[in-house]
């Protein structure tokens, strides 16, 4: 495996030393690779170096002034404190968003909780979902509420967990607006069913609900290309001159004489 997935493979696995360790041998044979720099800087803040963290992507922002990824990486470090466990178990199994019908989920979570524990989360992050007695909360696992599922949603899943349905859940995406005069980001989880409970063994967790749209299509053949002949309403309908005229067409004309007696 090559270093650069040997990396990826050691953040996805939390081991952020190694991922340190990996990054920084990467930059050192190219010092401005992107990809290389913000796993680095990701690196140092899960580490608790905030200030490393800050440097690497400032300097990714001068390679690349649009890059989103080291942007929304300032933007949550001006308001998030470091607050990591000092020992943070590895996933049981590295999160791939891969959509599957009935099975997944994306979910833009409702009445988001404090901003504070909102902005020191990242997409992988594993998150816990619980069933309330009148909406379903997702927490970190630490038991620090996130956010809600929306109502709609909430109404079916709280009746599928307390079968025994079970779930897995990953943080997707924080996305910061700076600009949208909002003080909290918006908060995307994927959730995934891993189990199905007797009761609904043949009840997807989540149903397609999108409809097909059809637009409209005209063969070819039947498209115009010349002017088509239409007759006018005065050529179908004769004025009343014309009218006078044909019914005329016999008398002779106005300027004979009339005939001799």
């Amino acid at each position: 495996m090559d270093p650069a997935n040997q990396a990826i493979t050691a953040a996805l696995n939390r081991d952020w030393k190694q991922a340190i360790a990996l990054n920084q041998q990467l930059l050192k044979q190219n010092p401005k690779d992107l990809d290389a720099l913000n796993r680095l800087g990701r690196a140092y803040l899960e580490t608790g170096q905030k200030t490393k963290s800050s440097q690497i992507y400032t300097k990714v922002l001068r390679l690349d002034k649009f890059n989103s990824i080291a942007t929304k990486s300032l933007e949550l470090l001006k308001t998030m404190r470091i607050h990591r466990p000092a020992v943070t178990p590895p996933l049981t199994s590295a999160p791939i968003f891969l959509e599957e019908p009935g099975v997944t989920k994306t979910v833009n979570l409702t009445r988001p909780g404090d901003v504070k524990i909102i902005t020191r989360l990242h997409a992988g992050d594993p998150v816990l979902l619980a069933a309330r007695e009148h909406c379903v909360v997702v927490t970190t696992p630490d038991n620090e509420y996130l956010g809600r599922l929306p109502d709609d949603l909430a109404m079916r899943m709280r009746s599928f967990l307390r079968a025994g349905n079970r779930y897995e859940i990953w943080i997707r995406a924080v996305e910061i607006n700076p600009g949208s005069g909002s003080s909290r980001p918006n908060l995307k989880v994927f959730i995934k069913e891993i189990f199905r409970a007797h009761k609904f063994r043949n009840t997807p967790s989540f149903p397609p609900t999108e409809k097909l749209s059809y637009a409209a299509f005209t063969p070819p053949n039947l498209v115009y290309t010349d002017k088509p002949i239409v007759s006018t309403p005065e050529e179908d309908n004769p004025s009343d001159d014309d009218s006078d005229n044909s019914d005329d067409s016999d008398s002779p004309p106005e300027h004979l004489p009339p005939p001799e007696d």
